[in-house]
């Protein structure tokens, strides 16, 4: 993990991450749990949930619970936060992992909505519904946490308009970046009822995936622009009496599901990034 951080944390110290029953939001709570922090893995699937806090528990770690989550369900979403407030009255690490790939280079509203309702709609969501379980007297202040990707570098986007105005990060809000993806999911619609489909977006159709990367890279520019936009909220609003760090990352090329196995890192690696930055302080 690098440099060693100051160990501020404790028992009751919480971090939810989202997407871990497997692949890297699995080694992101595995290393948290091994920390000493309590870990609240969730999943979409209860049974493939459940049957990773086992795993982890016949390793030793007994301070991870787990409570399903999908992310793409308001409904969902709630009934997790009202559990983590019952629970644990608050928490003080939130790391928004879960994300999908539209599985083809067949770009229609069908196949690439899912895509922006978990990697960006998803994250959005989460994040605000459990920003007030954010703990005051967290030390270095509580933080957020967003893996994301070398796919959302903005000289990756074709339409150089949307590249300038996101570059401005001091000045990006939520409902510019909503209407960024909404736009994208437009031109889907509108596209995929002309010969050759809709314009293309992003430079990663030229590679050898073809367009099956354009939503997930759309997706993850989304969401390295939103987690400016929910700075710049946070530092406009002070005197809030609370603290909050908000970070977002890539955590490398790691060989996981997402990208059938081919990555050049193991989970170990790619969750070190994430779990680093969980544990340091900003300063550091």
């Amino acid at each position: 993990m690098g440099k060693e951080a100051e160990r501020w944390w404790s028992k009751g110290t919480v971090a939810v991450v989202t997407g871990a029953n497997k692949g890297l939001g699995f080694g992101i709570v595995r290393q948290l749990a091994k920390e000493g922090i309590t870990v609240v893995l969730t999943a979409r699937d209860a049974t493939r949930g459940n049957v990773a806090l086992e795993s982890l528990k016949s390793q030793g770690l007994h301070n991870v619970n787990f409570h399903p989550l999908d992310v793409a369900s308001q409904e969902s979403i709630l009934a997790l936060a009202e559990w983590l407030h019952k629970t644990y009255g608050g928490i003080d690490i939130l790391i928004n992992n879960a994300g999908i790939a539209n599985p083809d280079n067949d770009v229609t509203l069908e196949t690439v909505k899912p895509a922006l309702d978990t990697n960006y709609f998803g994250v959005k969501n989460v994040t605000k519904a459990l920003i007030p379980l954010l703990r005051d007297d967290t030390p270095g202040g509580a933080r957020v946490i967003v893996v994301a990707s070398i796919m959302g570098q903005l000289k990756h986007l074709v339409n150089k308009d949307y590249v300038k105005t996101l570059s401005d990060r001091e000045h990006i809000t939520e409902d510019f970046v909503d209407s960024f993806v909404n736009h994208y999911l437009k031109d889907v619609v509108d596209g995929s009822e002309k010969e050759g489909g809709c314009p293309n977006w992003t430079d990663w159709v030229n590679s050898p995936f073809g367009r099956a990367l354009e939503s997930y890279s759309v997706s993850k520019v989304a969401v390295i622009a939103y987690v400016s936009a929910l700075h710049n909220t946070l530092v406009a609003q002070p005197g809030s009496g609370k603290k909050i760090n908000v970070f977002s990352c890539c955590p490398g090329f790691v060989a996981t599901d997402i990208n059938n196995n081919m990555g050049t890192k193991t989970v170990e690696e790619g969750a070190d990034t994430p779990v680093w930055l969980a544990l340091h302080s900003p300063e550091e």
